[in-house]
């Protein structure tokens, strides 16, 4: 924890649409080995602080969940 206060993140249904499938495309590319030893949060997670630093870009976000996974 950093100790800042979080600001709460508005985003409008087109973007959380694009998150949603983000994440369901960062899980699908998890090995099955993967998928049971991480929780889908922790790449959910990942990707609402990318977007949150202004990231939009699929694939962006998708390899910034998939980091944490490496």
């Amino acid at each position: 924890m950093t100790g800042k206060a979080s600001m709460p993140l508005s985003l409008d249904p087109e973007t959380i649409t694009l998150l949603r499938e983000t994440l369901d495309d960062a899980w699908s590319c998890l090995r099955p080995e993967q998928q049971a030893t991480m929780q889908k949060t922790a790449l959910a997670v990942r990707i609402l602080k990318s977007a949150a630093q202004g990231e939009r870009d699929r694939e962006r976000l998708r390899d910034a969940a998939l980091d944490l996974a490496a």
